[in-house]
C-alpha cells in the first residue's frame, strides 16, 4: 500500500472515530419520549435556543418540538435529515394544533447538511408554535435529527451604477414645474448577485454634475410599479427617497433616474449611482 493511500485510509478511520464518539456524546443529551403534543421537547424562546436532538425510537412514528415567539418574529425550522430517513417530514402547527406549514422537500440533499424547513410569522407575543417530525413507515431504524429555530429574513445593501448621462436642456422657457432632464437606466433584472424576493427598505442616489448648479432634485422610478419618487433630500450630487417596505418594490427590475433643475442653463449628470437597502427571504434561495 504507498504512502496516499496509507494516508486517506487513516483519515476516513480518524473521522469515522469521530462520529462514533460525537454520537456518543450526543445520543446522552438527546431528547426522547416527545411523541405527542403534550410531551413535546420545549425549546423556549427561539431567540434563545440552539435546537434540540431527537432519538425517534423505532415503535415510535412522531416526535414533537414546541418554541415560542413574539411580534413581527418571521422564521424558519429546520429538521436534519439523513438519505436513509426516506419520506419523512415536517409540519408546523399553532397553539390549537392547527396545522401551519407542511415540509418534505429535502434542502441541499447531496450536502453533509441536508434538511426539511417549515415557515412562520408571529402575530402575536410568546406565541407558541409545535413542529412534528413524522417518520416514513418503510424505515423502521432508530431515527436521530435535530429540531433548531432561526430568523429567516436578512437585510443587505448594494451600490449598482447606471449607465449613460441624462442631459438637461434647461428652464430657459422659465417653466414653474422646472426642466426634467432625459433618463438613464439600471436593469437589475437579471442580475444574479440580489437575493430571490428582495424587497427595497431604502434608496439613495449620488452623482456628479456638470455645472454645479442649485436647486436640482433627483428622481427615480422601478419598472415594479413604474412610478417617479422625488428625493426629499436632494442636490446636484445626491438625493434620498421616502422609499421603504411598505412600497412592497422589488430590487430585482429596471431602474429609471432624471433630475429636475430650475437653472436656465444647460447641465448634464453622470456617474449616477443609487444604493439599495434591502431585506430577504432566506427560505426563498433553497
Amino acid at each position: 500500500m504507498n504512502k496516499f493511500l496509507k494516508s486517506a485510509l487513516l483519515a476516513v478511520m480518524l473521522l469515522l472515530c469521530s462520529i462514533s464518539f460525537e454520537n456518543l456524546i450526543s445520543t446522552a443529551s438527546a431528547n426522547t419520549g416527545n411523541n405527542s403534543f403534550s410531551t413535546a421537547t420545549n425549546l423556549g424562546n427561539w431567540k434563545y435556543s440552539s435546537g434540540a436532538l431527537t432519538v425517534l425510537d423505532p415503535e415510535q412514528d412522531e416526535a414533537y418540538v414546541k418554541f415560542t415567539a413574539n411580534t413581527g418574529d418571521r422564521v424558519y425550522v429546520k429538521g436534519t435529515y439523513q438519505p436513509e430517513y426516506g419520506d419523512m417530514f415536517i409540519e408546523l402547527y399553532d397553539k390549537n394544533y392547527n396545522r401551519i406549514d407542511r415540509g418534505d422537500t429535502v434542502i441541499n440533499p447531496n450536502s453533509l447538511t441536508p434538511f426539511l424547513y417549515v415557515n412562520t410569522d408571529a402575530t402575536s407575543t410568546s406565541n407558541v408554535f409545535y413542529v412534528k417530525i413524522t417518520r416514513d413507515p418503510n424505515y423502521t431504524g432508530t431515527m436521530y435529527f435535530t429540531v433548531s429555530v432561526d430568523n429567516r429574513i436578512k437585510s443587505g445593501s448594494k451600490e449598482f451604477a447606471f449607465s449613460g448621462t441624462a442631459t438637461n436642456s434647461g428652464n430657459t422657457g422659465l417653466n414653474l414645474n422646472d426642466v426634467d432632464s432625459s433618463v438613464i437606466t439600471l436593469d437589475l433584472t437579471k442580475d444574479t448577485t440580489i437575493p430571490k424576493g428582495a424587497k427595497i427598505k431604502s434608496v439613495s442616489t449620488r452623482s456628479s454634475m456638470t455645472p454645479s448648479q442649485g436647486n436640482v432634485t433627483h428622481k427615480i422610478m422601478s419598472s415594479h410599479n413604474r412610478v417617479w419618487y422625488t428625493a426629499l433630500a436632494s442636490n446636484a450630487t445626491s438625493g434620498s427617497y421616502n422609499i421603504s417596505l411598505t412600497h412592497d418594490l422589488d430590487l430585482s427590475s429596471i431602474w429609471s433616474f432624471k433630475y429636475n433643475a430650475k437653472a436656465t442653463a444647460a447641465s448634464t449628470m453622470k456617474n449616477v449611482r443609487a444604493n439599495f437597502s434591502y431585506e430577504y427571504d432566506v427560505t426563498k434561495q433553497f
